[in-house]
């Protein structure tokens, strides 16, 4: 899908509060330092069966039955067929009449060999601003999984990369802080796109260590 809707901001806001939510119940479901070694596309699995633990259990909020969760889909791009289509790590859709938001997370390792450049890069965050992954809204996650050194110190190297590359330098008031789910170390920023819109992006930092 890569025309983006007219949403109403109470739809926008109960997506991304919700998604976040879904997320840090499913992190809580994990034991992280048993993946201290995973690949990226393992913990992702491992993190979205837990999710759904999650929203199949009886603790899930009434809300959940508004939701789909989906692992590495396939995203709907023009001119883009088959294997040839872009994947983003997890989708959720709000399932209501007509068009669905979607919110859409980005995951990248954080630790030996895998820089804040990759997690900030063209694979990455980079994605999302050069329109390779299309949106329903201009609104995004990203998350980092911590395989080395601690919340502190990825959250530094974050913010340092998003000020020091004008192709992805934050708006405004820059990476900020938001407690947008309890359980979960998050910031937002927002970004100008390559089409000239902009996005706001929240970034959580998930130890896996």
């Amino acid at each position: 899908m890569s025309r983006e809707l007219n949403i109403n901001q109470r739809v926008r806001t109960s997506l991304r509060r919700h998604a976040h939510q879904l997320l840090a119940a499913g992190y809580a479901l994990l034991t992280p330092s048993a993946y201290a070694t995973w690949k990226e596309p393992d913990i992702t699995g491992k993190l979205c069966e837990a999710m759904s633990q999650f929203m199949e259990s009886e603790a899930a909020p009434r809300w959940i039955t508004q939701y789909s969760l989906r692992d590495d889909p396939k995203l709907n791009v023009h001119g883009k067929t088959g294997e040839s289509r872009p994947r983003i790590d997890i989708e959720l859709e709000r399932i209501q009449r007509g068009k669905r938001p979607l919110f859409r997370f980005e995951a990248k390792r954080l630790g030996p060999n895998h820089p804040v450049s990759k997690y900030a890069g063209s694979e990455g965050l980079g994605a999302f601003l050069s329109t390779y992954y299309p949106l329903t809204h201009p609104e995004a996650g990203m998350l980092g999984y911590i395989q080395d050194k601690d919340i502190p110190h990825w959250s530094r190297a974050l913010k340092t990369a998003l000020t020091g590359n004008p192709e992805i330098n934050c708006l405004g008031n820059g990476m900020v802080c938001d407690t947008i789910a309890a359980g979960l170390a998050t910031w937002r920023s927002e970004h100008r796109k390559s089409d000239g819109g902009t996005i706001m992006v929240w970034h959580s930092l998930m130890p896996f260590c």
